[in-house]
Parts: C-alpha cells; sequence; structure tokens
C-alpha cells in the first residue's frame, strides 16, 4: 500500500509541475501552429508568397473600377457628361436624387471593395519588413512594399474624390474594430504624397519592370501629379508630370504601329488594337496597362465595354418591321446589349468642326451600319442615312447610337467567336474587348499638366500641352484665351472617353452635378446639388458602435 500511495504522490507532483509549466506559457500553449491551411503566419513568408500578394492588390483594382460587369465600374462613367445608362430614367442611378442614399449598393459595394484593397496593401506593407520573410535581395523587397503603398494611395485618392474625407487605416487590423472616425480630405491626400514618394523612389524605371502591368516610377509621378491637383499644389503639380513627359522611354505615338498597322486605319486607332497597349508592341504612349490574356489561366477580366456600350443594333427593324440585321456581327462589334449610351454631349456637341480630328475619323468613330439581313428592303443601305429606322435618335439611345471602335475588336474577334466566317455572325459571347485597357496614358498626363497650368493663370502653357495632344490627332490648336476648365474636360472626353474614371474626374473638379444637369439628356435635373459626394454606407455608420463616422451633408 506504502509503495502505491509513494507512486501516486509521485505522479500527482509531476502533473502538477507539467500543469505549471504549462500555465507560464499559456498564450504559446494556445498558438494555433496551423499546417493544413493558409493563415498570415504561413502565407507571408517567401518572395513569391508577396508577389502573389501584390498581384491580388492590381486584381482589386481592376474588380474595382475597370470592369463595367459590375454595378459600381459602370457607375464611374455614368450618369456623368458623356453617358447615360440607357434602359431608363429609373434604372440603376440615372435619376440621382431618387436613387442615391447611404444603402444604395453601389456606394456601399464600393467602398467594401476599396477597403478590402487597403487591408490587402496594409499586409504587404506591415509583414514585409519580418526578420521572417525571405526576400533577395532589398531592393526587390522595397520595390514589393512600393507596388503596395502605389495601390494604396491609388485607393486612397479614389476613396476621398467619393467620400471625402474617410478613415484613414494605415496598419493591418486583427481584430473587431468599431471605433473608425474620418480623417480630413487634407490628411489623406497628405498621405497619398507620402506613399507615392515611397514608391517613386523605389518601384523601377519602365524599362526595368519584372512584368508587362507592373507599375513603374513614372506611375507614381502621374499619379502624383493628380493629387497634387487636388490640394491645388500648381507648381508640384506641374514637376510631377513633366518628370513623366521629359523621360526619354515615353512619347505619344504618331506613326502606325502594332498588329494591324497594314490595314486602313490611323495611329489613334492603333492605340485600341488587340495586343498593341504594352511596350513589346512598339507603343511608348501606355504609363500603366492593365493586362490581360486571352485563353491563358489567370489571365484576367476582359473589359464589358463592347456587351455594354455596343447599341442593340442587332435586334433593329426596318419601317417594315424586318430585321435590318442577321444578327451580332464581327464588322459591327459582337453582341452588344446598349445598357451605356453616349451623351448628345458626347456624340455631337464636342465634336463641333471637328472634322479633320482623327478620333473623330470614320476608324474611330463609326455614325451609320449598313444593314445586312438580305430579306430587309433596307440590305446593303446605310441604316441611318437610308432612314430605314424611324426617328433618330431621339428613342433610339439604347438601339443605335454610334459604336467607339476603341471599346470594339471590330472585325477582330478570336476565331471560337465566329459562328459564320463568310457573313461574320458572331456568337452570343462576343462581347468582350479581348484585350489590355490602359489606367494611365501620357496625352492624360500633357492634360493634367495643362490643369495645372490654368490652375497657377497660365493659360498660354496651358494651351501648349493641350496643344501637343491635339496636334498628333490633327486637330486645330486651341489658342490661349479660349482655355479653361471646361475646355480641358471637353478635351479629355475626346482624348481619354472610355478609359478615364469621368465620373472621378468629375468629381475632383466639383463638376459633377453642373455638368449632369448641362449635358445629360437623360438625368438633367435629377441631380441634388449635395451629390458631388456620394454619402458614406449607411452600413459602415451603423456597424461604428464606439465612435462617430459622420455622414456627409445632405444624406440622412
Amino acid at each position: 500500500m506504502k509503495t502505491y500511495i509513494d507512486y501516486l504522490f509521485k505522479s500527482l507532483a509531476v502533473l502538477i509541475l507539467i500543469l505549471v509549466s504549462i500555465s507560464c506559457n499559456e498564450e504559446e500553449w494556445l498558438e494555433e501552429n496551423p499546417l493544413d491551411f493558409y493563415s498570415p503566419e504561413n502565407s507571408y513568408i517567401t518572395q513569391d508568397d508577396f508577389n502573389s500578394a501584390v498581384a491580388r492588390l492590381y486584381q482589386g483594382v481592376d474588380e474595382a473600377f475597370y470592369t463595367v460587369y459590375t454595378s459600381e465600374g459602370r457607375a464611374m462613367h455614368y450618369p456623368t457628361d458623356v453617358a447615360i445608362d440607357a434602359i431608363d430614367l429609373t434604372h440603376a442611378l440615372n435619376s440621382y436624387k431618387d436613387k442615391l442614399f447611404p444603402n444604395t449598393s453601389q456606394v456601399q459595394n464600393m467602398w467594401r471593395r476599396l477597403y478590402r484593397i487597403v487591408f490587402d496593401a496594409n499586409v504587404i506593407v506591415e509583414r514585409i519588413d519580418s526578420e521572417v520573410v525571405e526576400i533577395n535581395s532589398e531592393e526587390d523587397r522595397n520595390e514589393l512594399k512600393a507596388e503596395a503603398t502605389f495601390i494604396r494611395a491609388f485607393v486612397y485618392r479614389s476613396l476621398t474624390i467619393l467620400y471625402g474625407g474617410v478613415p484613414l487605416i494605415l496598419e493591418e487590423i486583427t481584430s473587431p474594430k468599431r471605433d473608425f472616425t474620418r480623417a480630413t480630405r487634407d490628411a489623406v491626400l497628405d498621405q497619398c504624397i507620402s506613399d507615392l514618394d515611397f514608391a517613386s523612389k523605389n518601384l523601377p524605371d519602365v524599362t526595368n519592370v519584372k512584368e508587362e502591368g507592373r507599375l513603374c516610377k513614372a506611375a507614381a509621378f502621374h499619379l502624383l501629379t493628380e493629387v497634387y491637383l487636388m490640394k491645388q499644389e500648381w507648381d508640384n503639380a506641374i514637376s510631377a508630370a513633366t518628370t513623366v513627359i521629359d523621360n526619354s522611354n515615353f512619347s505619344l505615338m504618331t506613326e502606325r504601329f502594332g498588329t494591324r498597322k497594314d490595314e486602313p486605319g490611323d495611329v489613334y486607332w492603333d492605340l485600341f488594337r488587340r495586343d498593341n497597349q504594352n511596350r513589346s508592341s512598339g507603343n511608348t504612349e501606355g504609363i500603366w496597362v492593365n493586362q490581360f490574356e486571352y485563353l491563358v489561366e489567370g489571365g484576367g477580366t476582359s473589359t464589358g465595354w463592347p456587351r455594354f456600350l455596343a447599341p442593340l443594333y442587332w435586334q433593329l427593324k426596318d419601317t417594315d418591321g424586318v430585321n435590318l440585321f442577321i444578327g451580332p456581327s464581327n464588322h459591327n462589334g459582337g453582341r452588344g446589349i446598349g445598357w451605356y449610351a453616349p451623351t448628345h454631349y458626347m456624340r455631337t456637341e464636342i465634336w463641333d468642326d471637328y472634322d479633320n480630328d482623327m478620333r473623330n475619323s470614320q476608324y474611330n468613330i463609326i455614325r451609320d451600319i449598313k444593314a445586312d439581313n438580305p430579306e430587309s428592303q433596307y440590305y446593303g443601305q446605310y441604316i441611318v442615312a437610308s432612314g430605314a429606322i424611324d426617328d433618330f435618335p431621339n428613342k433610339l439611345d439604347r438601339w443605335w447610337n454610334m459604336l467607339f471602335v476603341k471599346t470594339i475588336p471590330i472585325n477582330n474577334w478570336p476565331d471560337e467567336y465566329i459562328l459564320d466566317p463568310e457573313t461574320g455572325l458572331t456568337t452570343n459571347s462576343a462581347n468582350e474587348t479581348m484585350t489590355e485597357d490602359y489606367i494611365f496614358r501620357l496625352a492624360e498626363t500633357y492634360l493634367l499638366r495643362a490643369e495645372a497650368y490654368l490652375g497657377k493663370g497660365d493659360q498660354a502653357n496651358a494651351a501648349a500641352n493641350i496643344n501637343i495632344v491635339r496636334a498628333r490627332v490633327n486637330a486645330a490648336p486651341v489658342s490661349a484665351a479660349d482655355v479653361d476648365i471646361d475646355y480641358i474636360l471637353d478635351e479629355r472626353a475626346r482624348e481619354l472617353c472610355w478609359e478615364e474614371l469621368r465620373l472621378l474626374t468629375l468629381m475632383r473638379l466639383g463638376k459633377l452635378v453642373e455638368r449632369v444637369r448641362k449635358y445629360n439628356h437623360l438625368t438633367l435635373d435629377n441631380i441634388l446639388d449635395h451629390q458631388n459626394l456620394w454619402p458614406i454606407p449607411a452600413r459602415e455608420i451603423e456597424t461604428n458602435t464606439e465612435a462617430e463616422l459622420t455622414q456627409n451633408p445632405g444624406y440622412f
């Protein structure tokens, strides 16, 4: 019995020692060691890990802004001075005063998407300097960090344009947080400048980027130009833009180039043909190009411009009720559904006296097409000129307006999309651009510098910069006396339509309400004075229970 009792006491003593030891290292004992799933602790270790994380940032920017398959992506272009939602006045955001509220899906989804990118960028910036991270060189570490800070700045610039002052989050959030407050607009812009300063010093020159589509120094200076414009620091904006413009690796394209240079067309047309956006095509104008690879896994999502902007021409009937077209076709832009339509301003007003402007040539804007259905009495005739369609242009925003060729691979759909090579009939899937898209292009840098010169009252230099862009397309020069901010907005519409995020441009300049009322023939006065800003999403205010996240004026 004594032996058993001794054994029992010894066992208890050992157990107590173990428990004491465990209790002294409770945090270590409870710490998870994931072996068969990803966690922050094992997902950010190698250079490949961080490359993947940075790639997700690029993807986030694409999904938030540059695909018109999402309602918030489409909202970057309508209702503005250049586009309407052609379904009807009550559809989506056409009537701002009836549709733009704190619980509107576009308002909430864009906020969520952009702060998701901020979160991901913060994780990269915070974790990449850890001692456990395996990076090949300090240069590689800083370059990856610079991509993350650039994209964080790009997103915060967008957030403050859309919502005004917003919560400024610069660290990884690892636990529930319900006490966000709004930083001032200037504080957000100052952080953008700080992030872009780091990016401009650590991103590679454009000739040394590791892959096409990745950021270079020039992209940082281009974005810095815009941020300085927002702060009305005109000289700093001029200096940043000049850094890009004076870089010998960049120039406006003035000669035919690329995959279809031997076909009828012009150099502006060449800029938007398949596979012509990257430097490998000979293009020295693209600064930051959103990438797409056809039939490549992980090759990205082609934008839906042909689907949403190209009209429903293939459903048109002639005056006898007979179909004018055999269906969507290779030569007419594929299967558009006409959700977008250009405003009268975009169709005609900005093109008055612009017959020689290359951007308005038959290659770049198609205003009439031929009926191709042999059963129609108008077969082979232009549908507008012949009178085959009634009441044009008053009732046909969605079914016919014009084709902006920069958004459509006319006569260039992949073979898989062609049902009948003889007639050009396409499948119903012929509704994507099938190519890369510009995010920043040098022509815009000139127009931003013009805006900076105008801001400091130098109309002569503003006109000189605009005229460099106009000279490339054979447009008559503008006189200095005619340059104001509205003229620059007109020129941006001519040069950058469907590339620039027009909503952000107008909101940045405080011109959205004014120009929608003046030029948007559907929305007109259905926009309220305070709607140059979007509301803070209701969901964010309601769940922020430990501090006040104030709403923008005019919204409840």
